[in-house]
């Protein structure tokens, strides 16, 4: 297949934001109970609510994220890098994640009180995972039906 601008666009912004989030997942797989995880990847406090819940609900995202997801972004951004049709595939299955995840977020966010009316939280903490999710997912569905 064809490595275009825009393949070059989407893969590599895939790779800088599974690369951000994934470096910042794998940290909380490693300190899941430091100030530093705490304060910085999963936002809140574990005191707001049940800190059982709050730990076990954020670890989950944690292991997902760096042990599912990543591997799968890179691979696709990889592949789509290489023009190789299995890297559109999987970076249309990595793309899922992105917009999916962002509707349990968005709800958790809302009820634990953490969800900011700021730009900063609507285009950084919450929705540019939805939109490049969207974005990914069409570019790479329209280019599998060439």
């Amino acid at each position: 297949m064809d490595v275009t601008a825009f393949t070059w666009i989407v893969a590599v912004a895939g790779l800088v934001i599974i690369g951000i989030l994934g470096s910042l997942q794998f940290v909380a797989v490693l300190k899941p109970r430091s100030e530093w995880t705490i304060e910085n990847v999963y936002g809140g406090s574990p005191d707001s609510t049940d800190p059982k819940a709050f730990f076990a609900y954020n670890q989950g995202w944690a292991w997902a994220d760096t042990f599912f997801w990543a591997p799968l972004q890179i691979a696709g951004s990889v592949g789509m890098l290489l023009g190789e049709r299995w890297g559109f595939l999987i970076a249309l299955i990595a793309s899922v994640p992105f917009w999916y995840t962002a509707i349990p977020i968005f709800i958790w966010d809302r009820d634990m009180g953490f969800r900011q009316n700021t730009l900063y939280y609507w285009v950084v903490v919450w929705g540019m995972f939805p939109a490049f999710g969207i974005l990914e997912g069409v570019y790479t569905f329209v280019r599998l039906l060439e």
